[in-house]
């Protein structure tokens, strides 16, 4: 195992001392921070540090955290990148009312991410049945949670253009 496996491994560890944990937050490689956000036991206030990191996915591995608190989760989710905004909206952490935001997404990819969560309001699977993209309304169909009249709407669509 050379230098950069050894640091990697224990960037994930789950028996690691949040002093080093700290230490990989300002680490210049960037694949070290992405396993660090990845860390389930990575502490909030690391998390908080690598939620602003410059490197996207560094921010996107923060958003999949599995752990993430609401808080982290409301800061990704207004992210300037789609990829950051989209596994936010994924993670089954994300509230109702982030969901909401983000149903509304300028990016396909976010709203598609939206609708496959599992914790996804009936009223925003509704919304998002409906929208222009025939991948979005393929992600309300995939989502393991969706409502049977969601399901028969979708039925009915003419519109489908992909199938997925």
């Amino acid at each position: 195992m050379n230098t950069s496996e050894f640091t990697m491994f224990l960037a994930t560890s789950k028996d690691i001392t949040k002093e080093i944990l700290e230490f990989f937050a300002k680490d210049e490689d960037r694949d070290i921070r992405e396993a660090l956000a990845s860390n389930p036991t990575t502490p909030m206030e690391i998390l908080e540090i690598l939620a602003k990191d410059e490197y996207y996915l560094v921010r996107a591995s923060v958003a999949q955290n599995s752990n993430l608190p609401k808080e982290i989760l409301e800061i990704l989710a207004k992210d300037e990148n789609f990829w950051v905004r989209a596994l936010a909206a994924k993670n089954p952490k994300t509230s109702k009312e982030i969901l909401e935001i983000l149903a509304k997404d300028e990016d396909y990819l976010v709203r598609a991410y939206t609708a496959r969560n599992p914790n996804i309001p009936k009223e925003i699977q509704e919304f998002l049945a409906k929208d222009k993209e025939c991948s979005v309304r393929a992600s309300v169909a995939q989502n393991p949670n969706i409502s049977k009249e969601i399901l028969e709407i979708l039925a009915k669509d003419e519109n489908w253009s992909v199938r997925v």
